[in-house]
């Protein structure tokens, strides 16, 4: 949109100042959008990673099974997001009788 040069000097507002900041928000933009990008093949490669790394864990289980009839448990990489919906936020309030005894507190 136009808007004559008179107008803008008469409110104060510098236009080399607003060209500068929104060239800024088209290159933060333009990063922004990079960074999504790596954060999602990120988030793939670590899924890809966790999942190999419990498969190479549940053959090795067996092959112990196998070779020395030894039964272990399988270490197991969870997703962190996983993890986090069973921990319930951390908070000085008490959390009830209840709420204690799921999570494995003694309860008097």
């Amino acid at each position: 949109m136009f808007v004559p040069k008179q107008i803008l000097d008469y409110f104060g507002v510098n236009l080399e100042l607003v060209r500068n900041l929104q060239a800024d928000l088209a290159s933060l933009r333009t990063e922004r959008d990079l960074l999504k990008q790596e954060l999602t093949s990120t988030q793939i490669m670590s899924d890809w990673l966790r999942i190999q790394f419990n498969d190479l864990q549940a053959q090795n289980k067996g092959l112990l099974e196998k070779a020395y009839s030894i039964k272990l448990p399988v270490p197991e990489l969870q997703n962190r997001s996983t993890i986090q919906t069973q921990i319930p936020p951390f908070s000085f309030d008490d959390p009830g009788d209840d709420v204690a005894r799921t999570l494995g507190y003694s309860v008097p």
